[in-house]
This record gives C-alpha cells, structure tokens and sequence, in this order.
C-alpha cells in the first residue's frame, strides 16, 4: 500500500523538509505506554504497534507528479519489546526487520529509555518520566516518472526525540499526554538526477521542532491494548498496541 504511487519528481529543499516531516512523524519511536514503569524492580513487554500516518505533504508532491496517484495515508508496524529494571529506568526497543520485494523494501529501528523518578524519589498521584529516542528507518523503492521511466529511490531517515511523559494509573487503565522536541534528518539518492531541481543524484533536509501525544493503555491480567495519537511537523499519526507482559 505504501508502495503503490510513491512517485517522486522536481524536488527541491522546501519539498524534501516536507517529506522529512511526514515520514519522521510516520517512523518516530513509540511503544504506546505512558510513565510508569513494568514493576517496582523489574518487568517485561513485549508486542506489536501498527497504525497509520496522514501525509498531507507527501501527498501533495506526489500529485504534482502524477493528479491521479494518491499517498495521502501511510502505514506503520513494528515489533516492540520493553524491560524494566530497578530505579525506575525502563529499556525500550522498536523493530521492523528489511520486509518487501525488489520495488520496495523498508526496515526500521526504535531504542529509548525512560527514567521515571515517580517510582523512586517523589511520591506523587501521577507518574511522570522523561524519554529519550533514537530512529532510524530506510526505503528502497523503484516508481515510473514521467519522462524518466523507471527511477530506483533509496530513503534513509534519523531522528532523535526528548519527552515529558504524565500518566495516571487507574488499576486497568493509564492514560497519558507527553511533550517534548524532535530533530529529524533525511537523505533521498535516485539513479536519475533529473529527479532533483538542483540537479545531483541525492538531497538531504533536516527538521526540529515540538511534538505531542495523547494516548492510554488499557491492562486484562498479561495482556495490553492501547491507543495513541501523536502530532509533529504538521503531521498526525495513529497507533495502536497488542501486547503481553509479566
């Protein structure tokens, strides 16, 4: 679905940011928990998270090189898998091994790590963390472009991002809101240079600024579902969650 009219053409700085916006909103590092930690001393998670991203931007650029395509919504998955240890510090890993064929391959990778000094040092009503993420995602994928025929694109995107997180555990449920700032740089190469309006076989942008989230998680005995809406760069995504920990 991602694949089908990811066509891209004329591309200049101000449109490559807009790409780096949408795909960095798309692959950006979550596990939809909210502040607290897996236990006191220690814990484990593992699942998976998909959802879907609206790219208002791609799209746009898109159907400046084709009107009838469409790649208005892209799509997310990852496996995840979470470890808490003692002093409220808790691991986190996201992972999407290379998946696709020769038109189009993408993998991604997720790692962060939250300290939620709620568990330890204060004593409050509500949990609070604070998250520190690193990604990175790659696309190969080969598109006709008019005029050029079939042109081979290869994406490589990295973003690091640093959040509040504040939940509130109600037993089965812990809804949670978190803030903070994200830095994203993207590389885009093509065997065509008439791909890109400076001429060249490769541009590159780079993006920061705020984003925010709100989402919940809700608890049956060893088994997570959650839900998690996530805003950056203009862009909106939605997540969900299936989950089991112990």
């Amino acid at each position: 679905a991602f694949a089908a009219n990811f066509s891209l053409s004329n591309i200049d700085e101000t449109k490559m940011k807009s790409v780096v916006g949408d795909i960095s909103t798309n692959f950006l590092h979550t596990t939809v928990s909210g502040a607290s930690t897996l236990g006191s001393i220690f814990g484990f998670e593992f699942g998976v998270i998909g959802g879907q991203t609206s790219t208002p931007h791609i799209d746009d650029l898109v159907k400046s090189t084709d009107p009838t395509a469409s790649a208005d919504k892209i799509p997310h998955v990852s496996l995840i898998g979470i470890l808490t240890v003692p002093l409220g510090i808790t691991a986190e890993v996201s992972i999407l091994p290379k998946v696709g064929k020769e038109d189009f391959r993408m993998n991604t990778t997720g790692l962060a790590v939250k300290w939620t000094p709620t568990e330890t040092l204060l004593s409050w009503p509500l949990s609070v963390a604070v998250k520190a993420s690193y990604t990175q995602s790659k696309l190969a994928f080969k598109q006709d472009v008019n005029g050029l025929g079939p042109v081979s694109y290869d994406y490589d995107n990295k973003e690091t991002a640093l959040m509040a997180i504040v939940s509130k555990n109600f037993a089965i449920v812990e809804p949670y809101f978190g803030f903070g700032t994200v830095s994203a740089k993207g590389d885009l190469s093509a065997d065509a240079s008439a791909v890109f309006t400076g001429g060249g076989y490769s541009i590159s942008a780079n993006r920061t600024g705020t984003m925010w989230m709100v989402g919940t998680e809700l608890k049956l005995l060893v088994v997570k579902l959650g839900a998690e809406y996530t805003n950056m760069f203009s862009t909106s995504r939605m997540t969900g969650k299936l989950s089991f920990y112990f």
